[in-house]
């Protein structure tokens, strides 16, 4: 906000005439689409970059890491969750404090402190500590995981945010190819230092580094960049919002406001703007006031349409990221089978089990993963870009509704059929479609819920929303570490049937690129 309170005050006209002020999407209208919008955009996807490379990344830890820890299905299983759950316990009190304080001091902080956590945890050697150490990585990285829409939306005219926020969630399937490749890389090095009698540190603890580095690369570009305006206006605060405007005008097109002949701008209306602004020192009336500012989203007309996107975004989480953090696990025993025979997934899983079992008795401990594994993630990751890219047009013609719906169908038969296929090349495609359809849809939805409510409810409804969603993530991952092994295809076929539920909820719902009562 520094640069953006630097302005010529003789350059900011009075803004007391209220009958030329401007709405907030009319003078982005005529400002148009700049520099300052594209280093949002690129700042933006750095952070939903490092969320994933934080939660998703653990999918390659807990391969890597597994004779450090000796850790086996279960345990693997927690600590994957470990994050989501952070996410989950922290993203509501993050949500109310971005629409309190601002958006941007909320993804400032609390990426910082997550790395800042994130880089501590390399150097932790007992099991459970490097779970605590993850889950309060989550607790701070959610500030980053939904308040970052909320942000990069404000920035841009509504007909232009749904097509930003899905092109943001590009750097998810880049981080989906960043992942695996730094995997490769640092796992190649052939090195270890003995730092105790019991703790050795070896290679893989580099990854969380580098997961951590588009996160605080992202940061240090938000620093420079202005508060939302949008929020600024709906706290009342408009000489601040109309410095931030007045600084986008002047790096996009080189002019003042004055000059476009905007002398002010609307104030949103807040009837309890107040309460936002005063912060109690009573953990009592802080909780009355967090609850008495989300209750307008559980009453009408938000809530039936709200409702639905939660429990639809729960699903979507439960099947691309419960699966997902599996993913690597899966392709690393799909590709170190030793069979000639052509196999089902859950033929090679079974096989993987009872080599394992030999392993134990003959105290061999094996943590390396197949180089096939990193290809294929790779290939996954080109997958979901493909899928960001083709989504923005996509979109465009049939609709938010219509996209999640057939993505969800088409997701739901290749889980399904996962259970009877044995050619590996179709497994991975399957396996792709099943993980990519759903994760392409959790973009969507949360462009949906941006659009759905107003300004000052928007932080937390994004918040809640992906909150939930995470609960799926949790939901899933814990329930392959404990079915896979044992009940393989009752594992693939609930997965199926999950995905087959939300694209049932979604037919029903009115989730579309016009507003609820349309539908």
């Amino acid at each position: 906000m520094t640069s953006v309170n630097q302005q010529d005050a003789e350059s900011k006209p009075s803004r007391k005439s209220i009958s030329n002020s401007h709405e907030y999407e009319e003078v982005l209208e005529l400002i148009g689409f700049g520099r300052v919008q594209w280093i949002i955009l690129f700042a933006s996807g750095l952070l939903l970059m490092m969320v994933i490379n934080e939660t998703m990344g653990m999918s390659y830890i807990t391969i890597v890491s597994q004779c450090d820890f000796e850790t086996n299905s279960v345990y693997k299983a927690i600590m994957s969750a470990a994050s989501f759950i952070g996410i989950f316990s922290s993203s509501y009190f993050w949500g109310y404090l971005s629409d309190a304080i601002g958006r941007k001091p909320v993804l400032i902080y609390t990426t910082l402190c997550g790395n800042l956590l994130s880089l501590i945890s390399i150097i932790i050697p007992n099991f459970w500590i490097y779970v605590v150490a993850r889950f309060l990585v989550g607790f701070f990285i959610a500030g980053a995981s939904s308040t970052t829409y909320a942000y990069l939306g404000e920035f841009f005219i509504p007909r232009h945010r749904p097509i930003v926020i899905n092109y943001a969630s590009l750097f998810v399937g880049i981080s989906t190819i960043y992942v695996p490749a730094i995997a490769w890389f640092v796992m190649g090095m052939d090195w270890s230092l003995d730092v105790t009698e019991s703790f050795t540190f070896r290679p893989w603890r580099l990854l969380t580094v580098f997961y951590f580095v588009p996160g605080l690369i992202g940061t240090i570009m938000l620093i420079k960049m202005p508060e939302s305006p949008k929020i600024l206006l709906s706290m009342g605060r408009t000489d601040e919002a109309y410095a931030a405007v007045e600084w986008i005008a002047l790096k996009n097109i080189g002019k003042h406001l004055h000059d476009l002949k905007v002398e002010a701008l609307k104030c949103d209306a807040f009837a309890d703007r107040e309460s936002i602004l005063s912060v109690s020192k009573s953990p009592t009336v802080s909780f009355r006031k967090m609850w008495a500012q989300t209750a307008p989203l559980l009453k009408r007309p938000h809530l039936k349409n709200f409702c639905i996107s939660c429990i639809v975004m729960c699903g979507l989480f439960f099947s691309s990221s419960g699966m997902g953090l599996w993913y690597p696990e899966i392709l690393n025993r799909l590709g170190s089978s030793v069979s000639e025979d052509a196999m089902t997934v859950c033929d090679v899983i079974e096989a993987s089990v009872d080599q394992w079992q030999v392993n134990i008795t003959t105290d061999i401990c094996n943590d390396q993963i197949n180089t096939k594994s990193y290809i294929d993630t790779i290939t996954y990751g080109s997958a979901l870009i493909t899928g960001y890219i083709v989504m923005g047009f996509v979109i465009n013609q049939i609709g938010r509704k219509a996209s999640i719906t057939v993505g969800l169908a088409i997701a739901a038969g290749c889980a399904l059929s996962l259970v009877w296929i044995k050619n590996e090349a179709v497994i991975i495609v399957c396996f792709c479609l099943y993980l990519v359809l759903p994760g392409l849809c959790v973009s969507v939805l949360s462009g949906v819920v941006v659009d759905l409510v107003p300004t000052n409810l928007r932080g937390k409804a994004v918040c809640i929303c992906l909150m939930l969603g995470r609960t799926g993530s949790v939901f899933g991952s814990n329930i392959i570490g404990i079915l896979l092994e044992s009940y393989c295809h009752i594992t693939f076929g609930l997965f199926s049937g999950f995905v087959l539920c939300e694209f049932k909820q979604t037919i029903k719902s009115c989730i579309s690129v016009e507003f609820m009562p349309k539908c």
